[in-house]
């Protein structure tokens, strides 16, 4: 009977005895799991992943934007470059905030019913993947359009809009409740402009709000307030039309109106203004892990 009782004793200290080794070959286990995911899959644990900030603004002047960063955004053809206006009034920097206005004033010798202002990096920076965070808020307006977003720094690398890609990081119109994240192409994008690559999402009408991406060589994610609120796919396989952002793109801010997707403008609702807080611009570095 002593005999008989001793055994499992005997089983249960020898199991304890190995636990550490048994841990051990556990572990070296599962390690080797996650390296054969990772060259497989391209899987990496979170914390190897790291952000190198790579370009900012945080607008912390007075008066004019930092020209080594950007330049006016010009006005031309398209209904977003209408009424765009090189001049203070319409782009300034004020109380840490970039300002981006538009209204309704006169101007001597330049004789257009409405002024905007809007700013870009087009060959002052540029960069391929990486995650863009801009803390931005504006009022609303019946023909109003503030827009945060990304065009090809080569514009015709795979053919005249849509062809060569856009990214909306955020744009608003109107009066509504909700703000429109996008992607355009040669697929996705119609006749009329319109995309079916796009997602509206909710956000706080009262208050700033921090609009991002993430861009890879896969994927696009679109983030409101760290949010994941929409991701487009590179299909696979693909062609140009489907996936142009292989390409560097440029930044650009802009508040506009009173043409196109808006519509036209109520003038009891100006002046129109974006305020952005900030703009900051990563790039992913990955770290051994030992």
């Amino acid at each position: 009977m002593m005999t008989i009782k001793k055994i499992p004793l005997l089983i249960m200290l020898c199991l304890t005895w190995n636990l550490p080794s048994r841990t051990a070959a556990i572990t070296r286990h599962k390690n080797h799991l996650i390296d054969i995911s990772s060259k497989l899959t391209g899987y990496q644990p979170a914390d190897t992943i790291k952000w190198k900030l790579i370009f900012e603004d945080n607008f912390n002047s007075n008066g004019s934007f930092d020209t080594l960063k950007w330049s006016y955004a010009p006005r031309w053809t398209p209904a977003w470059a209408k009424y765009l206006t090189s001049d203070t009034q319409y782009v300034r920097q004020e109380s840490g905030n970039l300002l981006l206005r538009m209204d309704k004033k006169l101007i001597k010798n330049d004789p257009i019913p409405y002024h905007s202002g809007g700013i870009q990096t087009a060959k002052k920076f540029n960069f391929q993947y990486g995650k863009v965070e801009v803390r931005a808020r504006f009022n609303q307006g019946k023909g109003s359009w503030p827009a945060i977003w990304m065009m090809p720094d080569t514009p015709i690398a795979y053919g005249d809009w849509p062809n060569s890609g856009e990214i909306d990081i955020m744009e608003h119109v109107n009066k509504e409740d909700i703000v429109h994240q996008t992607i355009h192409n040669g697929t996705v994008t119609s006749t009329d402009g319109g995309s079916t690559a796009t997602q509206n999402s909710t956000y706080n009408a009262h208050d700033f709000n921090t609009y991002s991406i993430i861009w890879g060589a896969t994927k696009i994610e679109f983030y409101i307030n760290n949010n994941l609120r929409y991701t487009y796919y590179k299909p696979i396989p693909s062609t140009a039309a489907q996936w142009p952002f292989d390409k560097p793109f440029y930044l650009i801010l802009n508040q506009s109106g009173g043409a196109g997707w808006p519509g036209s403008i109520d003038d009891v609702d100006l002046p129109f203004q974006m305020e952005v807080d900030y703009i900051h611009v990563y790039q992913k570095q990955e770290t051994q892990t030992k």
